[in-house]
């Protein structure tokens, strides 16, 4: 009754706003700039944001710098039903309650992340600053046809500047004054030869931290960013029917404050003589925290036109990624506990795509993708004190070789104002575990393998009421690839995750204004939840992976932006799920607290729990985005103004809507003047002005849940030079 209900009024919203979009798709065309066109690559051929049958948010690079966000983390504040977490070094984004939890080697996130169409894989490869961005596309909804594995959710468009036969460069530093933090950005592009063009980019980010030391730490600040990326991109050019784009990147990252946790709530979970408990942006622990990530990544972008209307693409790319962790785990000063972790992952990938009936009644994309990947720890030490130091308690090191193929067709028939689209993937993957202990090197090694084969399909059907209006409905299908638990001994796999979903919406430009409206219902199976459980005779306390799960979500999303006129422009998205809940989780495993307890163990594990009915970890009921732009004239240069503001409401970090918290707001401002010549930009700016604390990652514990925060307010000022 409730879905019913909800797609009623869906229907209802869609003619009111088509409706109101008639009159004026009536009226002769407007130029571009002042329609507000954007043109993505979501099904992979350019076409209007207009005519994209499914909810896809495209924010520009300019929109990212002004509204503060120069890191993937920063996301979630860009467009609505989107949540961007961590899981100690795993980057791990939700889009609409899709989300992953694995950061184990060979284990993928299911809201998929492409760096110019190349798949990056690895949770661990996800983490990394923005730079030379030209856009960036949120698909939302399974994408399984034409994206393929780990798309269950969506995925995560991430497209850079291409190279120009026109000499432009660029030059900005930004710093910030309370965490004395320095970003520089530089692009430099132009024509090399004839039918030849290169670009090459860098950014750097350094600074202080944002967590103090105390404790024996004094004088010491965390959180600090030692990052650097760097980029070349050769673009080839001989003639009009072929061109290639060479790209090659180097980054590297530190983020040694994803393994800083504060006790919530100020609890003192060892109350022993010299114990020191965390409070918010301080650090006690004796262990030196470390997550050291770096990479770097290869990709050859080919294109031909064979024909008037048939082209011939082919992606290959390559990506390596590692990284070296460290971390206190009693969060005390006390010489309790720690570990050390060392984690990789090689990744080549090869897609063909041959498509074609561009602007004629059947337009059509039939394609090929193969995958391999080799990720391994190298070690995963647990010691008893300190790190470095102390003595290794248990080792092991694993490894994961994933090899995938896939084919796939996606067919759209064009009868006027009916468009219909049909499409069909076919992937078989293979997953080769091997898990050795480095303790007890007698011990027999665990080796598996497993195949899984999957097929995922799409049906949408749009009419367009006039050019600048459609209606849509869609069902779709994705799949999460099974995976081993690499963290285990266990060797026990699971079957891949699966999601149904349906999706009716409208779209409509009015005057300058672009107006999106989406309705959304899903059926969510087979999810994989990691938990310890008791296992064998005698029993033993072991971290299993299984498909313990399924959960129903229900939504609405609506999106605006475009000129409001005066030199104001805007851009704004709401999200209401009202219904994301387990329809099945009787094996769930939580961290629940015992009334009076006072400590130092203040909360029991309860394992099995039914957490049936509970709402869907990680998943505000409402988010929200607001932007609000200002252009105009002052002591004759430019003066550009932006102020953007995200909401989340409440969420549960654990099923049985437990760990709980509350909605926030963040804030940013961004004021830039550009002097007549137009070279020169300065600007002022502030990121969350609002001084809001927000968690990045929370972890169960029985001595009292640890907690992350992310940064608070941070002001500063930026010069630029374009030329």
């Amino acid at each position: 009754m409730r879905k019913s209900t909800l797609f009623a009024g869906a229907v209802l919203a869609c003619q009111a706003s088509v409706a109101a979009a008639q009159t004026s798709a009536d009226k002769a065309a407007i130029p571009n700039e002042a329609t507000n066109e954007i043109v993505v690559t979501a099904q992979k051929r350019s076409e209007r944001l207009l005519d994209v049958p499914m909810s896809v948010s495209a924010i520009s690079g300019v929109q990212l710098t002004s509204s503060g966000v120069f890191s993937t983390v920063n996301l979630q504040q860009t467009t609505p039903g989107v949540v961007t977490v961590n899981n100690g070094f795993g980057f791990l984004p939700i889009i609409r309650g899709i989300q992953s939890t694995g950061t184990s080697p060979g284990d993928e996130t299911n809201v998929a992340v492409y760096l110019d169409d190349i798949s990056l894989g690895t949770p661990i490869a996800g983490f990394f600053d923005l730079a030379d961005i030209e856009r960036i596309e949120v698909l939302k909804g399974p994408q399984g046809t034409l994206y393929g594995r780990n798309a269950t959710g969506g995925a995560i468009k991430i497209v850079t500047r291409k190279p120009s036969f026109d000499t432009q460069g660029s030059l900005s530093l930004d710093y910030g004054f309370h965490y004395r933090e320095l970003r520089a950005n530089a692009y430099l592009t132009g024509k090399i030869a004839d039918g030849v063009a290169g670009s090459i980019s860098g950014a750097v980010r350094r600074g202080r931290g944002f967590i103090k030391g105390i404790a024996g730490n004094e004088g010491e600040y965390y959180g600090a960013p030692k990052n650097y990326m760097v980029r070349g991109k050769l673009l080839i050019e001989p003639t009009s029917d072929f061109s290639a784009v060479l790209s090659a990147d180097s980054w590297k990252q530190q983020n040694d404050s994803v393994f800083i946790s504060m006790v919530k709530d100020g609890l003192n979970p060892f109350p022993d003589p010299g114990s020191v408990a965390n409070t918010p942006y301080r650090y006690a622990s004796v262990t030196q925290p470390k997550a050291d990530l770096k990479g770097y990544g290869f990709s050859l972008d080919m294109n031909w036109q064979l024909g008037e209307d048939i082209g011939l693409r082919s992606l290959t790319g390559y990506r390596h990624v590692e990284v070296q962790s460290q971390s206190d785990t009693d969060r005390t000063n006390l010489p309790t506990g720690s570990n050390q972790l060392s984690q990789y992952q090689n990744g080549f990938s090869q897609e063909f795509n041959l498509s074609g009936g561009t602007d004629r009644r059947i337009t059509w994309l039939i394609g090929a993708f193969y995958w391999h990947s080799d990720a391994g720890n190298p070690y995963f030490r647990t010691i008893s004190g300190d790190s470095p130091g102390g003595t290794i308690v248990s080792n092991f090191t694993s490894k994961m070789k994933s090899e995938a193929y896939a084919g796939f067709a996606d067919v759209t028939a064009n009868f006027g104002q009916v468009h219909v689209t049909g499409g069909l993937r076919y992937n078989s993957e293979t997953k080769t575990f091997h898990w050795q202990n480095l303790v007890n090197l007698a011990a027999a090694p665990v080796d598996r393998e497993q195949t899984w084969n999957s097929t995922t399909w799409r049906g949408i059907a749009r009419y367009d009421i006039s050019g600048d209006a459609n209606i849509y409905v869609s069902a779709s299908t994705g799949f999460k690839s099974g995976v081993y638990n690499a963290y285990s001994p266990l060797g026990i796999p699971v079957d891949p995750e699966k999601v149904t979903a349906f999706e009716a919406g409208t779209k409509a430009r009015v005057g300058s204004i672009n107006l999106t409206f989406a309705a959304y219902a899903y059926k969510y199976s087979d999810i994989q939840v990691s938990a310890y459980s008791f296992v064998g005779t005698p029993p033993t306390l072991q971290l299993t992976l299984s498909n313990a799960a399924s959960a129903k979500m229900r939504g609405l999303e609506f999106n605006a932006d475009g000129k409001l006129g005066a030199g104001f422009s805007f851009n704004a998205g709401m999200g209401w799920e009202p219904t994301a809940r387990y329809s099945r989780f009787t094996t769930s495993q939580v961290v629940a607290p015992i009334p009076g307890a006072t400590g130092p163990v203040i909360s029991q594990v309860l394992v099995p729990y039914d957490s049936s009915g509970s709402r869907l970890v990680r998943t505000p009921k409402v988010t929200a985005n607001l932007r609000l732009n200002y252009a105009g004239e002052i002591a004759g240069g430019a003066l550009d103004g932006s102020i953007s503001t995200s909401y989340a409401s409440a969420k549960n970090w654990q099923p049985g809507n437990f760990s709980r918290e509350g909605g926030f707001v963040l804030v940013n401002a961004n004021l830039g003047w550009t002097e007549p010549g137009g070279r020169f930009t300065f600007s002022v700016w502030g990121n969350n002005l609002t001084n809001t604390e927000y968690y990045t990652d929370y972890v169960p514990n029985v001595r009292g849940d640890s907690v992350k925060f992310a940064p608070k307010r941070e002001v500063g000022i930026g010069a630029r030079y374009a030329f």
